[in-house]
């Protein structure tokens, strides 16, 4: 059993602490059995993050792509990104980015200003993600491998990388009245002979380069870093070879330490796999 004092007191050794800016993609079966949930390890990042703090997510409605002219829901859309995220996204005074893929949800001090404008692209500067670096926020992986680390599409966009390419898509925005309005959308797709990014291999290039804290939170390994530092190494590190993001080997690049376990795109990065939690 993980308990919330044992989150917390886990949080903090993989140094994250009051005042920041944190953005979490997570499995909560990762863990073990949390009694509480996906609303216990909420309250454990709240806690320590404290009133100072923010707490971000992604809450991404990857549904959407596949409808014609859909409608993005600000308030109703459920996240798709997993029960924390979900648990985050409908907690009073929690902000939401308005994007018909990849839109955020933030609770703290910054919420607003995180999710207050999000253009067309998901991953430019006119966004939540860029915010995030402009507010020297910290990355954290719980319980999942960097292959679900959704910021490097910023990089990718910021560097324009060659086996990419723009699509636009008609989509509406449902506000909090009813009301229906247009919503610019524009998904920077993989070209069809894009063979899938592998983001684990500037992961552990940040890690040899010592950017990255790793530990446990229950059963679930748990990496932190620092966005600027992720986008100065990768930036550097694409000058010198543009695949760096992408999948070149028959597998995906190994971590340095975590058993992966599950199926592609369901991954978790875990201590132990009899440990992870089946409710």
């Amino acid at each position: 059993m993980v308990t919330d004092e044992q989150i917390v007191n886990e949080l903090r050794a993989l140094g994250l602490s009051a005042g920041q800016v944190v953005f979490v993609h997570s499995s909560l079966s990762s863990l073990g059995h949390v009694p509480g949930g996906a609303e216990t390890v909420v309250d454990a990042f709240l806690e320590v993050l404290g009133s100072t703090g923010t707490l971000v997510v992604p809450t991404f409605t990857f549904a959407h792509g596949r409808a014609d002219a859909p409608i993005f829901d600000l308030q109703q859309d459920q996240s798709e990104m997993g029960a924390i995220t979900e648990a985050l996204r409908t907690r009073p005074g929690v902000q939401r980015s308005c994007h018909l893929l990849h839109s955020v949800a933030a609770l703290g001090a910054q919420a607003e200003t995180i999710a207050a404008v999000h253009g067309p692209s998901a991953w430019a500067a006119d966004g939540p993600f860029w915010q995030l670096y402009e507010l020297d926020a910290r990355i954290v992986l719980l319980g999942v491998p960097y292959l679900r680390c959704t910021w490097f599409h910023v990089i990718e966009q910021l560097v324009q990388v060659r086996y990419r390419g723009w699509i636009e898509k008609r989509a509406w925005l449902r506000k909090a009245d009813g009301a229906i309005e247009p919503l610019p959308t524009w998904m920077y797709r993989g070209n069809s002979d894009f063979v899938g990014n592998d983001f684990n291999k500037l992961g552990a290039r940040l890690e040899e380069a010592g950017h990255v804290q790793v530990g446990a939170v229950g059963n679930a390994v748990t990496r932190s870093f620092a966005v600027r530092a992720a986008l100065a190494l990768g930036v550097a590190l694409y000058r010198q070879d543009p695949l760096l993001f992408v999948k070149t080997t028959a597998d995906y690049h190994p971590l340095g330490a975590g058993v992966v376990s599950g199926e592609l795109y369901k991954e978790k990065v875990v201590v132990d796999p009899e440990q992870v939690y089946h409710s």
